[in-house]
């Protein structure tokens, strides 16, 4: 018996008003979000492949800006998907930052565009690691450490999505 993770692969739905079947078409376009106060962070990947790319960043305006901005790069990416950082505790619990960005993930729910949150406790400190390999110059771009976070939080999610696709089709 299928997995609702499964489900997901196979379902039609509808995303930004356009109605997409995904009939085991195990490409998807995923784009993964760093929300912070400022920046908006954005990775760029897909279903069946373990990398993301990074894709630069939104500074922050107002919510429906922020949100239409949003929308626009979907279209322009052709992406089906939203998966949103999730900054909780060490301990797993939940910080002022956490329910920022479930706030977030619901207006972008009311704005029908598919949300999947994914926990991203360290990423920041491994994006951090990641970008001491880059020239000091290019490390204190603003954005660039919102950008390499939402690579990892893309990485974690599609490790996690291709191993729940492979389950999916076996016998």
């Amino acid at each position: 018996m299928p997995s609702s993770e499964c489900f997901l692969l196979f379902t039609r739905h509808s995303v930004l008003g356009t109605s997409r079947a995904a009939v085991p078409t195990v490409k998807q376009v995923i784009l993964a979000l760093d929300v912070g106060d400022a920046r908006i962070g954005l990775a760029r990947g897909e279903t069946g492949s373990s990398f993301a790319f990074g894709r630069g960043f939104i500074t922050r305006t107002k919510l429906g800006e922020d949100i239409r901005a949003l929308k626009n790069l979907m279209l322009e990416e052709n992406a089906d998907l939203l998966v949103l950082g999730l900054p909780k505790s060490k301990d797993g619990s939940d910080s002022p930052q956490t329910q920022k960005v479930r706030a977030f993930a619901k207006e972008l729910e009311k704005a029908d565009v598919m949300v999947v949150l994914e926990d991203e406790r360290f990423t920041t400190r491994l994006a951090s690691q990641r970008l001491q390999t880059l020239p000091k110059h290019k490390r204190q771009e603003k954005g660039r450490l919102d950008e390499a976070a939402a690579v990892l939080i893309l990485e974690s999610y599609l490790a996690k999505t291709n191993a729940k696709s492979e389950d999916c089709f076996e016998a």
